[in-house]
Protein backbone atom coordinates (compact mmCIF):
# COMPACT_ATOMS: atom_id res chain seq x y z
CA UNK A 1 0.00 0.00 0.00
CA UNK A 2 1.35 3.80 -0.80
CA UNK A 3 2.31 6.02 1.81
CA UNK A 4 -0.21 8.15 0.05
CA UNK A 5 -3.14 5.74 0.35
CA UNK A 6 -2.15 4.58 3.95
CA UNK A 7 -2.60 8.26 4.80
CA UNK A 8 -5.88 8.70 3.49
CA UNK A 9 -7.60 5.77 5.53
CA UNK A 10 -6.85 6.75 8.29
CA UNK A 11 -9.63 9.19 8.40
CA UNK A 12 -12.21 7.20 7.66
CA UNK A 13 -15.02 8.74 5.80
CA UNK A 14 -18.50 8.53 7.72
CA UNK A 15 -21.66 7.31 5.62
CA UNK A 16 -25.10 7.42 7.50
CA UNK A 17 -26.98 3.97 6.72
CA UNK A 18 -30.73 4.50 7.20
CA UNK A 19 -32.31 0.61 7.77
CA UNK A 20 -35.40 -0.06 7.45
CA UNK A 21 -36.30 -3.12 9.31
CA UNK A 22 -39.75 -4.78 8.57
CA UNK A 23 -38.97 -8.51 9.47
CA UNK A 24 -38.06 -8.03 12.46
CA UNK A 25 -34.52 -9.10 12.88
CA UNK A 26 -33.21 -10.37 16.09
CA UNK A 27 -31.03 -7.98 17.59
CA UNK A 28 -28.31 -10.31 17.72
CA UNK A 29 -28.72 -10.66 14.00
CA UNK A 30 -28.86 -7.06 13.15
CA UNK A 31 -25.91 -6.24 15.59
CA UNK A 32 -23.66 -8.98 13.92
CA UNK A 33 -24.47 -7.88 10.35
CA UNK A 34 -23.80 -4.43 11.45
CA UNK A 35 -20.74 -5.41 12.72
CA UNK A 36 -19.59 -7.66 9.46
CA UNK A 37 -20.24 -4.07 7.34
CA UNK A 38 -18.28 -2.42 9.57
CA UNK A 39 -15.61 -4.17 9.13
CA UNK A 40 -15.87 -4.95 4.80
CA UNK A 41 -16.13 -1.54 4.87
CA UNK A 42 -13.37 0.19 7.38
CA UNK A 43 -11.13 -1.73 4.72
CA UNK A 44 -11.57 0.63 1.99
CA UNK A 45 -11.50 3.72 4.79
CA UNK A 46 -15.14 3.86 5.24
CA UNK A 47 -17.16 4.32 8.31
CA UNK A 48 -20.49 3.41 8.70
CA UNK A 49 -23.26 5.33 11.01
CA UNK A 50 -26.18 3.02 11.69
CA UNK A 51 -29.63 4.70 11.93
CA UNK A 52 -32.42 2.89 12.48
CA UNK A 53 -35.69 3.89 11.00
CA UNK A 54 -39.31 3.60 11.73
CA UNK A 55 -42.81 4.67 10.90
CA UNK A 56 -42.52 7.76 12.19
CA UNK A 57 -38.99 8.01 11.92
CA UNK A 58 -36.36 8.96 9.08
CA UNK A 59 -39.04 10.66 6.99
CA UNK A 60 -36.79 13.84 5.95
CA UNK A 61 -35.36 13.45 2.86
CA UNK A 62 -31.44 11.67 2.98
CA UNK A 63 -28.35 13.85 2.39
CA UNK A 64 -26.10 13.15 -0.33
CA UNK A 65 -23.91 10.97 2.22
CA UNK A 66 -26.60 8.79 3.85
CA UNK A 67 -28.18 5.51 1.91
CA UNK A 68 -31.56 3.52 2.91
CA UNK A 69 -31.22 -0.22 3.44
CA UNK A 70 -34.12 -2.19 3.28
CA UNK A 71 -34.97 -5.35 5.20
CA UNK A 72 -37.72 -7.58 3.99
CA UNK A 73 -39.04 -10.80 3.06
CA UNK A 74 -38.97 -11.60 -0.54
CA UNK A 75 -42.43 -11.84 -2.65
CA UNK A 76 -43.94 -13.09 -5.67
CA UNK A 77 -42.29 -9.71 -7.30
CA UNK A 78 -38.74 -10.61 -6.40
CA UNK A 79 -36.36 -11.49 -8.80
CA UNK A 80 -36.09 -14.99 -8.80
CA UNK A 81 -32.80 -16.12 -6.59
CA UNK A 82 -32.08 -12.68 -6.12
CA UNK A 83 -30.76 -11.69 -2.44
CA UNK A 84 -30.81 -7.72 -2.52
CA UNK A 85 -31.27 -5.36 -5.01
CA UNK A 86 -29.67 -2.01 -5.08
CA UNK A 87 -31.49 0.95 -7.12
CA UNK A 88 -28.87 3.13 -9.19
CA UNK A 89 -29.16 5.94 -11.89
CA UNK A 90 -26.64 5.33 -14.31
CA UNK A 91 -26.76 8.91 -15.54
CA UNK A 92 -25.55 10.38 -12.00
CA UNK A 93 -23.96 7.58 -11.44
CA UNK A 94 -25.17 7.07 -7.65
CA UNK A 95 -27.75 5.38 -5.45
CA UNK A 96 -29.16 5.96 -2.22
CA UNK A 97 -31.94 3.10 -1.85
CA UNK A 98 -31.14 -0.47 -1.46
CA UNK A 99 -33.13 -3.71 -0.66
CA UNK A 100 -32.06 -6.72 1.25
CA UNK A 101 -34.37 -9.85 0.90
CA UNK A 102 -33.45 -11.24 4.73
CA UNK A 103 -35.26 -14.50 4.58
CA UNK A 104 -33.48 -15.36 1.24
CA UNK A 105 -30.33 -14.80 2.80
CA UNK A 106 -30.86 -16.59 6.06
CA UNK A 107 -32.10 -19.63 3.69
CA UNK A 108 -28.50 -19.56 2.39
CA UNK A 109 -26.65 -19.13 5.62
CA UNK A 110 -28.22 -22.11 6.66
CA UNK A 111 -27.49 -24.50 3.36
CA UNK A 112 -23.75 -23.25 3.93
CA UNK A 113 -23.54 -23.58 7.81
CA UNK A 114 -22.60 -20.01 8.43
CA UNK A 115 -23.29 -16.92 10.37
CA UNK A 116 -26.74 -15.33 9.24
CA UNK A 117 -25.58 -11.90 10.81
CA UNK A 118 -22.28 -12.14 9.21
CA UNK A 119 -24.03 -12.97 5.81
CA UNK A 120 -26.47 -10.10 5.71
CA UNK A 121 -23.56 -7.41 6.82
CA UNK A 122 -21.83 -8.68 3.53
CA UNK A 123 -25.17 -8.78 1.67
CA UNK A 124 -25.49 -4.86 2.96
CA UNK A 125 -21.72 -4.23 2.05
CA UNK A 126 -22.54 -5.65 -1.29
CA UNK A 127 -25.58 -3.02 -2.00
CA UNK A 128 -23.35 -0.44 -0.25
CA UNK A 129 -20.91 -0.85 -3.09
CA UNK A 130 -23.46 -0.45 -5.66
CA UNK A 131 -24.91 2.80 -4.32
CA UNK A 132 -21.40 4.48 -3.97
CA UNK A 133 -19.69 2.88 -7.22
CA UNK A 134 -23.23 4.06 -8.58
CA UNK A 135 -23.01 0.96 -11.25
CA UNK A 136 -25.13 -2.25 -11.55
CA UNK A 137 -21.99 -3.44 -12.66
CA UNK A 138 -20.83 -6.75 -10.98
CA UNK A 139 -16.75 -7.90 -10.78
CA UNK A 140 -15.79 -11.50 -11.81
CA UNK A 141 -14.23 -11.69 -8.05
CA UNK A 142 -14.47 -10.40 -4.37
CA UNK A 143 -17.56 -9.49 -2.52
CA UNK A 144 -18.70 -7.72 -5.84
CA UNK A 145 -19.17 -10.59 -7.63
CA UNK A 146 -23.27 -11.20 -8.97
CA UNK A 147 -23.56 -14.73 -7.86
CA UNK A 148 -22.61 -16.42 -4.25
CA UNK A 149 -22.41 -20.17 -3.51
CA UNK A 150 -22.65 -22.75 -1.20
CA UNK A 151 -19.30 -23.75 -1.17
CA UNK A 152 -17.56 -20.18 -1.51
CA UNK A 153 -19.48 -19.60 1.70
CA UNK A 154 -18.36 -22.83 3.22
CA UNK A 155 -14.67 -22.06 2.14
CA UNK A 156 -14.90 -18.52 3.73
CA UNK A 157 -11.64 -17.15 2.44
CA UNK A 158 -11.13 -13.55 2.93
CA UNK A 159 -10.47 -12.72 -0.49
CA UNK A 160 -14.38 -13.90 -1.58
CA UNK A 161 -15.76 -11.07 0.72
CA UNK A 162 -13.58 -7.81 0.52
CA UNK A 163 -13.38 -5.25 -2.02
CA UNK A 164 -10.76 -4.74 -4.14
CA UNK A 165 -8.03 -2.42 -4.91
CA UNK A 166 -9.85 -0.47 -7.44
CA UNK A 167 -12.88 -0.08 -5.80
CA UNK A 168 -11.41 0.40 -2.37
CA UNK A 169 -9.99 3.85 -4.62
CA UNK A 170 -13.55 4.90 -6.34
CA UNK A 171 -15.48 4.15 -3.57
CA UNK A 172 -13.58 6.96 -1.30
CA UNK A 173 -13.73 9.14 -4.37
CA UNK A 174 -17.48 9.21 -4.73
CA UNK A 175 -18.23 9.25 -1.55
CA UNK A 176 -16.03 12.23 -0.61
CA UNK A 177 -17.76 14.16 -3.61
CA UNK A 178 -21.33 13.13 -2.13
CA UNK A 179 -19.83 14.82 0.79
CA UNK A 180 -19.02 17.87 -0.63
CA UNK A 181 -22.31 18.06 -1.91
CA UNK A 182 -23.80 16.27 -4.71
CA UNK A 183 -27.51 15.69 -5.12
CA UNK A 184 -29.39 12.81 -3.42
CA UNK A 185 -30.93 11.00 -6.10
CA UNK A 186 -34.23 10.32 -6.66
CA UNK A 187 -33.92 8.88 -10.64
CA UNK A 188 -34.15 5.24 -10.12
CA UNK A 189 -33.01 3.69 -13.63
CA UNK A 190 -31.62 0.32 -13.49
CA UNK A 191 -31.48 -2.25 -10.74
CA UNK A 192 -28.22 -4.26 -9.31
CA UNK A 193 -29.29 -7.77 -8.30
CA UNK A 194 -27.39 -9.86 -6.02
CA UNK A 195 -27.86 -13.77 -6.41
CA UNK A 196 -27.42 -17.06 -5.09
CA UNK A 197 -26.81 -20.23 -5.86
CA UNK A 198 -28.79 -22.37 -3.64
CA UNK A 199 -27.42 -26.24 -3.85
CA UNK A 200 -30.29 -28.48 -5.32
CA UNK A 201 -31.46 -30.78 -2.83
CA UNK A 202 -31.15 -33.70 -4.67
CA UNK A 203 -27.54 -33.38 -5.26
CA UNK A 204 -26.35 -34.12 -1.44
CA UNK A 205 -28.61 -37.54 -2.02
CA UNK A 206 -26.65 -37.97 -5.20
CA UNK A 207 -23.42 -37.53 -3.86
CA UNK A 208 -24.10 -40.22 -0.86
CA UNK A 209 -24.86 -42.49 -2.95
CA UNK A 210 -21.15 -42.81 -3.82
CA UNK A 211 -20.36 -43.28 -0.24
CA UNK A 212 -19.53 -46.33 0.73
CA UNK A 213 -20.25 -47.62 4.67
CA UNK A 214 -17.51 -46.68 7.27
CA UNK A 215 -16.68 -43.33 4.93
CA UNK A 216 -15.78 -40.32 6.91
CA UNK A 217 -18.81 -37.49 6.81
CA UNK A 218 -19.62 -34.35 7.66
CA UNK A 219 -23.40 -33.63 7.79
CA UNK A 220 -24.95 -30.58 8.04
CA UNK A 221 -28.72 -30.35 10.09
CA UNK A 222 -30.90 -27.61 9.66
CA UNK A 223 -30.67 -25.32 12.54
CA UNK A 224 -27.41 -27.35 14.07
CA UNK A 225 -23.28 -26.84 13.43
CA UNK A 226 -21.42 -29.41 11.10
CA UNK A 227 -20.87 -32.66 12.64
CA UNK A 228 -18.16 -35.46 12.09
CA UNK A 229 -19.93 -38.63 11.21
CA UNK A 230 -19.14 -41.91 9.96
CA UNK A 231 -21.34 -42.83 6.73
CA UNK A 232 -23.87 -46.04 7.23
CA UNK A 233 -26.64 -45.74 4.78
CA UNK A 234 -29.16 -43.20 2.73
CA UNK A 235 -32.63 -44.96 2.43
CA UNK A 236 -36.27 -42.79 0.87
CA UNK A 237 -36.35 -41.57 5.02
CA UNK A 238 -33.91 -41.32 6.62
CA UNK A 239 -29.65 -41.21 6.92
CA UNK A 240 -27.94 -43.36 9.27
CA UNK A 241 -24.31 -42.37 10.43
CA UNK A 242 -22.38 -43.13 13.48
CA UNK A 243 -21.10 -41.16 15.89
CA UNK A 244 -17.74 -42.56 17.69
CA UNK A 245 -16.37 -39.49 19.45
CA UNK A 246 -17.22 -40.82 23.19
CA UNK A 247 -13.40 -42.79 25.03
CA UNK A 248 -15.08 -45.71 26.04
CA UNK A 249 -16.43 -46.67 22.52
CA UNK A 250 -14.74 -49.93 20.66
CA UNK A 251 -14.84 -47.60 17.94
CA UNK A 252 -12.95 -50.07 15.25
CA UNK A 253 -15.27 -53.01 16.08
CA UNK A 254 -17.67 -50.71 15.81
CA UNK A 255 -16.70 -49.01 12.38
CA UNK A 256 -15.81 -52.63 10.77
CA UNK A 257 -19.33 -54.18 11.77
CA UNK A 258 -20.83 -51.12 9.74
CA UNK A 259 -18.56 -51.59 7.07
CA UNK A 260 -19.44 -55.37 7.01
CA UNK A 261 -23.17 -55.41 7.55
CA UNK A 262 -24.39 -51.48 7.36
CA UNK A 263 -27.79 -52.60 7.14
CA UNK A 264 -27.53 -54.95 10.54
CA UNK A 265 -25.92 -51.17 11.57
CA UNK A 266 -28.90 -49.37 10.51
CA UNK A 267 -31.43 -51.65 12.12
CA UNK A 268 -30.28 -51.77 15.68
CA UNK A 269 -32.96 -49.53 16.46
CA UNK A 270 -35.21 -52.64 16.27
CA UNK A 271 -32.54 -55.72 16.60
CA UNK A 272 -29.41 -56.79 18.26
CA UNK A 273 -26.09 -56.70 16.13
CA UNK A 274 -23.76 -59.07 17.85
CA UNK A 275 -19.71 -59.31 16.56
CA UNK A 276 -17.80 -61.44 19.22
CA UNK A 277 -17.51 -59.30 22.43
CA UNK A 278 -19.46 -56.17 20.99
CA UNK A 279 -23.25 -56.06 21.26
CA UNK A 280 -25.18 -53.31 19.93
CA UNK A 281 -29.16 -53.32 19.85
CA UNK A 282 -32.07 -51.31 21.44
CA UNK A 283 -30.65 -51.50 25.17
CA UNK A 284 -27.60 -49.84 23.75
CA UNK A 285 -24.25 -50.84 23.29
CA UNK A 286 -22.08 -53.22 25.11
CA UNK A 287 -18.39 -54.57 25.59
CA UNK A 288 -17.95 -57.68 27.42
CA UNK A 289 -21.67 -57.31 28.94
CA UNK A 290 -20.84 -54.18 29.75
CA UNK A 291 -22.94 -51.16 28.88
CA UNK A 292 -20.67 -48.45 27.00
CA UNK A 293 -23.05 -45.90 25.58
CA UNK A 294 -26.71 -44.98 24.58
CA UNK A 295 -28.17 -46.33 21.57
CA UNK A 296 -28.81 -42.99 20.61
CA UNK A 297 -25.76 -41.66 21.21
CA UNK A 298 -23.99 -43.86 18.53
CA UNK A 299 -26.11 -44.57 16.13
CA UNK A 300 -28.02 -41.44 14.43
CA UNK A 301 -31.23 -41.68 12.33
CA UNK A 302 -31.73 -38.28 10.47
CA UNK A 303 -34.87 -37.30 8.30
CA UNK A 304 -34.09 -36.41 5.01
CA UNK A 305 -35.82 -33.47 5.22
CA UNK A 306 -33.57 -32.15 8.16
CA UNK A 307 -30.52 -32.65 5.75
CA UNK A 308 -28.29 -29.56 4.90
CA UNK A 309 -25.32 -31.04 3.17
CA UNK A 310 -23.83 -34.39 3.34
CA UNK A 311 -19.77 -34.31 2.18
CA UNK A 312 -16.53 -36.67 2.39
CA UNK A 313 -14.13 -35.25 4.65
Amino acid sequence: MSIILAAMLVVKLPLIVRTYDSVSVSPRVLERAQQSADVTLAAVGIEPIWRPCHVNACITRPKPHELEIRLVKATALSAPGSLGAAAVDLGRRAGTLATIYVDRVDALAVQAGTDRGELLGRAIAHEIGHLILGTVDHAPHGLMRATWQVDELRRDRMIDWQFSGSEASRLRLRLAARIDGTPAIEAVMADAHLSAVLDDPMTVFKRAKRLEPGARVTVRISGAAPAERYFVRLDSTELIVLKLDAAALPKRRLLNMAIDHPDWMAATDRTIYKDDSVRIGPGGVFVKDRKVAELHDVVEHVARENIVSLDRR
